[in-house]
Parts: structure tokens; sequence; C-alpha cells
């Protein structure tokens, strides 16, 4: 063996120190690395000095690898700074085994993902499970309360290591063997110690060391009777793994949760003010059971309704949690940050931007917001998943959604510089503009009524863009894409909202298409409008004007409508013959089923408002029949309902009754639950206006159930209600 004295005395750092003993060995790094037990980016991260505390039982295992002289192992220790030889030698001491302890506080709302885990530990494959789930959900505690129960069923020993502040995967075994008693340092150790015993190993915070999991695998398979039961914030991804992943509290429990820490402090819930406010804390929260042991923290000084009154200086609040948690458990920010640091650079640059959407987004919106060097979003998006960052939303819905937890969005939105934030607002006009364009072709031409689910679920992005194409300038695009939506915002119940859309533009700064746009999207959302006729007509003409008949068709409608309120049935009849013949080139060209289904309608609502309810239910016939010669899938039913909840706003509950009754007729007969189902709700309306408090909760009893209902019972009832309103209204 060669002489390296004289090497390492001329050196000071360990990585120095080690790299010149290994070439004096003429060692390769893979070689050492082996001889050690080590792996060979340990090796390499030593050498290059990325770690420059190494643990004692790596100290060791390279001093036997390197078979070290006295003068050579002084030197290694010197270069650590660390004294004597007895560094290097294996501990004597006993070490005393760590169990785990049980929660210091009740759990609350977590008996089912108790059951899960215990369940998944007792089946034949479940030697390694992995509980996932955002910072702050509660692993630990669903891990330390499962693994009590298991441990009174069926085990003989059950450790608890915690690895929070362990970053080398090489350094894990130690760790697991110091919490079981032993001082192995290697997984045949570790398992030998083991042997005999059932176990089960609980390994706590993995998520700085998921590379340790082939580790794991290994020590399974030489330790039969163990069992692993690890939390980390992203599995650990090997195959002998089963995961479990915990999700926020559900409403009921989390308000539950609330009131415990606040009656723990002394300053319970008072009245049903303060429950609503814990209700309101706890949605802000977004059920996270850290998020909600904070809010109470500064509920039980400040009192829960001054926190819902001051919600947008929460995030400035001092609010710290139990000096019992950890310390990066001690706020949200921390407790996030500790995710943020494990994430890839595009993950990172990612993450921020998403925070822009304040509920649910898709892919093509993700792609719209990122970066522009951002390639591989789709991999960011994945990252951000797997370390809960972002979640998954209701995957009942036509499109994929994801979204951020609201204290998760809260602490994004504040690390988001201001030329990033720039960017996505720009990227997102764009995006809700070319969606518009897509739902109004979609609905307009074709009848797509699932547009109207869709602008439901994006309605707060397209408003963002919207807010942005004005705050740009782009006030005619802005009156484009309101133009566009107007229709399914209108038949999803959101038309104060659109008023309020319609009231963030001016006449004065729009061209004459935006113009006519502006004003029929204004007819559309406020049809009681005093001046509604006046709009409509001023919309038909600049559309005539421009030679737009899709516009020029639809202010003829509107202006028609606005006509028959004003008792002028010959100026809405010839206004609707107006809309007919525009209507014959436009269908010619590119047809435009909403206004061909809306011409009948217009003169089923004349017939209805002139007494005449069979020429009424006779136009809207035609008008459903319209829509299938057309292939279209536009609902007349949902249609009537919409009129109906307008005719009850304006007092006329026999017409609307008469128009339930109607569309409860033109219903789909297949799966139709749904539409039913609102004509139900409408109906529970008109009967509450008529007085029959006990007939308006059947009604809505009928809304809420799922089951389809008979066809000839369900148009008898809505028969019965027209009976009901003629007598209220004295009619024959």
């Amino acid at each position: 063996m060669n002489d390296s004295v004289g090497v390492v005395r001329t050196t000071s750092s360990f990585a120095a120190v080690l790299r010149d003993l290994r070439e004096s060995r003429s060692l390769t790094q893979l070689e050492l690395a082996a001889a050690a037990g080590l792996s060979v980016d340990a090796v390499s991260a030593l050498e290059r000095g990325r770690r420059t505390q190494p643990q004692p039982h790596t100290v060791r295992a390279l001093a036997s690898a390197l078979q070290l002289r006295d003068a050579d192992r002084m030197a290694l220790l010197s270069a650590l700074g660390r004294g004597g030889e007895g560094a290097l030698e294996m501990p004597s001491r006993t070490l005393t085994p760590r169990a785990p302890s049980p929660p210091s506080v009740e759990v609350v709302g977590r008996d089912g993902e108790v059951a899960e885990v215990v369940a998944v530990l007792g089946a034949t494959p479940g030697r390694l499970v992995t509980i996932t789930g955002p910072g702050g959900v509660g692993k630990t505690t669903v891990a330390l309360t499962a693994a009590a129960v298991v441990a009174a069923e069926r085990l003989d020993a059950v450790y608890f290591a915690d690895l929070t502040d362990v970053t080398d995967p090489d350094d894990a075994v130690a760790v697991m063997a110091r919490a079981a008693g032993s001082h192995a340092d290697t997984v045949d150790g570790l398992a030998a110690h083991l042997a005999g015993t059932s176990t089960l190993l609980v390994l706590d915070n993995l998520e700085r060391v998921t590379a340790c999991g082939p580790h794991l695998g290994e020590l399974l398979v030489a330790a039969p009777d163990l069992v692993l039961l690890a939390t980390s914030r992203v599995p650990l991804r090997v195959r002998r793994e089963r995961e479990v992943r915990i999700a926020p509290l559900d409403p009921a429990s989390a308000v539950r949760l609330f009131g415990e820490r606040l009656a723990a402090a002394g300053a319970p819930l008072v009245g049903s003010g303060d429950e609503e406010a814990a209700a309101r804390l706890c949605r802000r929260a977004d059920g996270l059971p850290l998020a909600i042991e904070l809010l109470a923290a500064g509920a039980a000084r400040l009192g829960p309704r001054a926190l819902v009154e001051r919600d947008d200086q929460l995030t400035d609040l001092p609010l710290a949690g139990p000096r019992d948690l950890p310390t990066r458990q001690r706020t949200m920010a921390a407790t996030i940050e500790w995710s943020c640091r494990l994430l890839s650079p595009a993950a990172q640059r990612l993450f921020p931007r998403l925070a822009m959407m304040p509920g649910a987004f898709s892919l093509d919106i993700i792609d719209a917001i990122a970066a522009p060097e951002g390639a591989g979003t789709l991999g960011a998006l994945a990252e951000l998943i797997e370390h809960s960052l972002v979640t998954r939303d209701d995957e009942t819905a036509p499109v994929t959604r994801y979204r951020l937890l609201e204290p998760v969005r809260r602490y994004a939105f504040e690390s988001l510089q201001p030329p990033d934030r720039e960017q996505v607002l720009r990227g997102v006009a764009q995006w809700a503009l070319r969606a518009a364009r897509g739902h109004g072709a979609r609905i307009r031409s074709r009848g797509d009524m699932t547009v109207v689910e869709q602008v439901e679920i994006d309605r707060h992005v397209l408003r963002l863009g919207f807010d942005q194409l004005i705050d740009a300038g782009r006030y005619d695009d802005a009156a484009e894409l309101m133009w566009l939506v107007w229709l399914p915002l209108w038949m999803s119940g959101h038309t104060y909202e659109g008023c309020a859309w319609t009231g963030c533009l001016r006449e004065d700064d729009l061209s004459e298409r935006g113009k006519a746009r502006w004003l029929v999207a204004c007819a559309g959302f406020n049809r009681v409008a005093t001046d509604l006729f006046a709009t409509a007509e001023r919309a038909m003409q600049l559309a005539e004007q421009i030679d737009d008949v899709s516009l020029a068709v639809e202010a003829a409608i509107f202006a028609s409508a606005a006509a028959l309120r004003l008792e002028n049935f010959d100026g809405s009849r010839a206004l609707l013959t107006r809309a007919e013949a525009h209507m014959k080139e436009q269908l010619d060209v590119e047809g435009d089923v909403w206004a061909a289904v809306h011409v009948p309608i217009g003169h089923g609502d004349g017939a209805l408002l002139r007494g005449d309810r069979s020429a009424a239910t006779r136009h809207w016939r035609d008008a459903a029949a319209r829509a299938r010669e057309l292939g279209s899938g536009f609902s007349v039913a949902v249609v009537l309902a919409e009129c109906a909840q307008a005719a009850c706003g304006e007092g006329r509950l026999d017409d609307a009754a008469v128009m339930l009754a109607a569309a409860a007729e033109l219903a789909p007969q297949r799966n139709g639950h749904k539409p039913r189902a609102h004509l139900a709700g409408a109906a529970a309306v008109v009967a509450a206006g008529l007085g029959d408090m006990a007939s308006a909760q059947d009604w809505r009893d009928m809304a809420g159930k799922q089951t389809e209902t008979d066809s000839d019972e369900l148009g008898e009832r809505f028969r019965g209600l027209v009976r009901q309103a003629d007598a209220v209204f004295g009619r024959d």
C-alpha cells in the first residue's frame, strides 16, 4: 500500500483529502463506493465538496474501504475538524429504540383514512405503504393513528424514524437503524437486527430522500417480517409501494376542527355569526388542517368574524402555530416553502403562474400562461401534482381540470414577479378570446348545449381575460368576448354578473361592430330594462349597417321581446318576420341554430301574452322540431325554463306555469333528469309565489332527486300547477 501522508499534509479540505487518498490507491469512485457500501453519487458529492458534514458511519465506511494508516486517518479527521480516533470507531453505547407517540390532540375527520391505511398495511402486498398529500394535510397524524391500531392488533414492535433532516439516501438506513435501537448502517445490518420480530417501522417526512426507495426494497427482502409505513409529500415510485393519498378535510370536519381548536384556546364559537364565520374561514383554508389550526390561533385572539372582515389582510397577519409543531409547520408559508425547495426549475417557474387562476383550470389554460421558454409544461405540472401543490379537480367534468388549494395559491401568488404577472394576464386574455370564439360558434351554429357547462366552469378565467382586454385597451375584443358568452352565462343564471360585465365598457370606446355586440349582450342580460326596446333596435340597425346578419337576427329577436312587453304585438311580429328574412340568408351561409329556434319561441311568447296558450305551445313545439331537424342539441325546454324564471320576476306566475308545462313536455325523454330537475326547481318558485309552500317543498324535493321521473306523472303535475295558477289569477 502506498504511503500517502506526504500528499494529504499539503491539503486541508475533506473533499481534497478524500480524493487524494482514493487516487493514491488507484481506485475509481465506483470502486471506492462499492467497497464502502455507498452510492457513487455520495462519493462524488463528498469529493466535490457538496457534502461537507458526512455522518460518522459514512466516514468509518470510507476509512475501512481505503485501509487507512493512522496518519491518514488523522488527516481525514482533521479535515472534518473532528479530533480523536474515537470518531471513527463504532460507538459502544446502547441505543434506546424510538417508539411512535400518539397524536397530541384529538384526531378529527380522519376515521376513513386511518381505516384505509390499516387495511392496506394488512394486505399481502402492503409491506411498503406511503401516505402522501400536501403539506399540512395531516399525514403524520394519520400514520401515527394507524400505527397505534396495527400495533395493538398484530405486531411485536413499532419504531418511529424522523427523516426530516436527512438529505442523503445513504444516511437514511442509519437513521432508521438508530430508531430501532441499532448501530447498523447497512441494509443487511438493520435486517439482522430486526430478524425474528414482526415490526412496523414508521418513516416520517421522507420527501427529501425519496431516492432511498431502492434501499427500502432491499430491506423488505432481507427482513420478511418488516412492514414500512412512510409519510411523504411525494411518492417513492418503487414497485413495492402502495400509495394512500390524504385529501383535505370535508367542510363539516373542517368546521369541527376549527371549533375544537378555538375551545381549547378558551374561545369557543358563540352564536350563528361565529359559526358562519368559521365556515367561511375553513373554506378559505380549503380544508387543510394546518391552515385551519393557524386561522383558529388568530381567531382565538381576534374573533372569527374579525378575521372574515379582514380577509384581504390575513396573508400579512403574523399567525404562528403551536410551538410543539416542527418549525417548518408553524406557518403555512414555511410549510409550502418546504415543498417548493424540492421542485425542478421548470416546476418552480410554472407554480406561481398558476396562482393567477382563482379556480380550476384546464391544460389549455396552463399552456397559455406558461413561460415562453416553458418547454415541458406537462412534466412540470405532473411534478407539481406529485408534490401535492396542484390537485386534480372534479374528474366528472368533460375536460380534466386542476387547481391549487387556496392557502397554496395565496402563497404562490405572492411570489409571482410583476413581469411574469403581466405575461400571464396577456396569455389569459388570448386564451379567453379564443375559447369564447369556440364556445360562441358551438352554441349558435350547432346548438351545442354542453357549452353552457363549460362556460360555467371557466367563468372566472373568462372574466379575468375580459378584464385584461379592457385594461389593455382592447375594447372591441372585450365586447366580442362578452357577446360570444352572454348566452351560456344567461342560461346558467348569471344575469347580474353579466350586467356587471356590460357596465365595464363605454360606447365611445367601441367601433360600430363593437357597439352592436355590446348592445346585443346588454339586451340579452337585462331583458327587463325599461330601455330594452331602444337598445335592441339600435343594435339591429348597427348590425344591418355593417352587414352582420347573425348580430342583426339576434338583435331583432330581443327587440321583438321588448315590443311584447310594451304590448306592441304587431311590432313584435314584424320584427320576427324581419329576423326570418335575415335568417334565410344566414342559414344558407353558415347556419344559426340559436336564431332558427328563437324565432318560433318568440312567436310563442307573443301568443302567450295575447292569451292564446294553444298557439304558444304549437310554436314552442315547432321550435323543438326545428332544433331536431338541424341536428342540434339545443334544448328548447331549458330556454323555456329560463323564460319562466324571468316571467316569475315580472309577476307573471300564470304564464310561467304554462311555459314550464310546455317545457316538461319537450324535455328530453332520455337522460332527462337534469333538465327536469331544473324545471322542478323553477316550479318550486312558482308555487311559492302562489303561496302554496307545501307544494313548493314537494317541487324542491323532486328537483333534488337524481332519478328519472315518469313522463306522464311529471306532465300531470305541471298541468296541475297551471290550474293552480289560473285559480289564483281568476282564469277559467
